[in-house]
């Protein structure tokens, strides 16, 4: 399968996408492709009428957990300016973070340790109650298997906010937006040229949720509850941005305009991952980063790339990584959510035969509202076939990848 055949799939055959940009290349040079829905296609004349995509040059993507890569490399910049002591607990630079007196930044930074809240912030009855949630975190026991998760990243951007004094949104545009030229990453996005992430589903317990949402309003609930509160950005999801200026951000990073090449393998280097005697593995986990995974099934990169990529997923459709090691970087910027269904729990060996789909996860249902309704519940598990090995092939005829 080739790079075009690949994005064919995921966008018009399997419907998992409704649209996907691939921006591929060095800290030198790049390619990008684009597909979006075609409007005059006749079968689906009715379907896109009523739910239309808009994927221009300019279009401007939520990059949800893609966020979290510019929180660990502001925590990167503070450590080396000896701003932020990475052995110092959060409450040293935010005293509201009680519980947190006897944790490490560089703990919650790798994910070194469980946290908890005392109740789910995305279902506080108030921001200030979410905002009251966030700062009772507190440490708890580390999961066997599954270490990531949202409240480090979370955590991390108060802490950063306090040991700078500035608001994370003013030292970001400082240390990373401004210096590479990313004028068009926010949180508060130009509307009218935003992706639609509108209309997500899922069947939970045989019940469906949708979700409305709106335009240029951040899909993650979370940043979604505390973000129109403190006027900043949670750390963890709640950036838009675009191909050019993501393109930036990763050519900067192999091009070592922000760390060098040293604390950029840092990052991605693993600090939780191990195999168990079952054969079943930890993750693997760098600086509120994916680290590269023995399982290539479990790994947020191709197989092509280095032991030090730093390697992260959006849950709106989105994947960035760096790799120092081979000089590469790989974006994907898409959209798993558009009148979607993205997720499906208890998810057992029969669930997609019972909601009607293939066995890989695949196809399309008849959604509560009639409509047919494609499924992205898998999308993460084709990106490797459809997208990642062939590029992999395309870098390596055109001797970009360094061996």
């Amino acid at each position: 399968m080739d790079l075009e055949q690949g994005m064919l799939y995921l966008v018009h055959e399997s419907k998992m996408l409704s649209g996907l940009s691939v921006t591929y290349g060095r800290a030198d040079c790049a390619e990008t492709r684009r597909l979006g829905f075609a409007q005059d296609i006749a079968e689906e004349a009715s379907f896109f009428t009523s739910f239309p995509m808009l994927l221009e040059a300019d279009s401007i993507y939520d990059l949800a957990s893609l966020t979290k890569c510019f929180t660990g490399i502001l925590a990167m910049l503070l450590i080396r300016d000896r701003l932020l002591d990475p052995d110092a607990p959060p409450s040293h630079y935010e005293p509201r973070f009680t519980h947190l007196q006897n944790v490490p930044i560089m703990d919650i930074l790798t994910f070194r340790t469980g946290l908890a809240t005392p109740g789910r912030i995305d279902e506080a009855p108030s921001p200030e109650e979410g905002l009251r949630r966030l700062f009772e975190t507190a440490q708890a026991p580390l999961p066997e298997i599954r270490l990531y998760s949202d409240m480090h990243a979370m955590i991390i951007a108060r802490v950063l906010a306090a040991a700078s004094g500035k608001p994370y949104l003013t030292l970001l545009q400082e240390r990373i937006l401004n210096p590479l030229g990313m004028r068009e990453t926010t949180t508060v996005p130009e509307r009218c040229r935003c992706v639609d992430y509108r209309f997500e589903h899922r069947l939970i317990n045989g019940q469906w949720q949708v979700s409305g949402g709106q335009i240029g309003v951040v899909h993650d609930p979370k940043a979604a509850m505390l973000q129109p509160t403190c006027l900043d950005c949670c750390g963890h999801a709640g950036l838009f941005s675009t191909q050019a200026d993501m393109q930036r951000f990763a050519q900067g990073l192999l091009g070592g305009e922000l760390l060098t090449m040293d604390e950029l393998r840092y990052m991605g280097t693993n600090r939780t991952g191990m195999a168990y005697p079952d054969g079943t593995h930890r993750q693997y986990l760098g600086c509120l980063c994916f680290s590269k995974h023995p399982n290539q099934r479990l790994s947020e990169m191709p197989v092509w790339m280095g032991p030090h990529t730093i390697g992260l997923s959006g849950f709106t459709g989105n994947h960035l990584a760096v790799d120092p090691d081979t000089g590469t970087f790989i974006l994907y910027l898409g959209n798993r959510i558009h009148h979607r269904l993205t997720r499906i729990l208890p998810l057992t060996d029969d669930s997609f035969k019972a909601a009607g789909l293939d066995d890989d996860g695949t196809g399309c249902l008849q959604g509560p509202d009639g409509l047919p309704l494609p499924s992205s519940v898998r999308f993460v598990y084709f990106k490797d076939q459809c997208l990642g090995d062939p590029i992999g092939e395309r870098m390596r005829a055109l001797g970009w990848l360094r061996q």
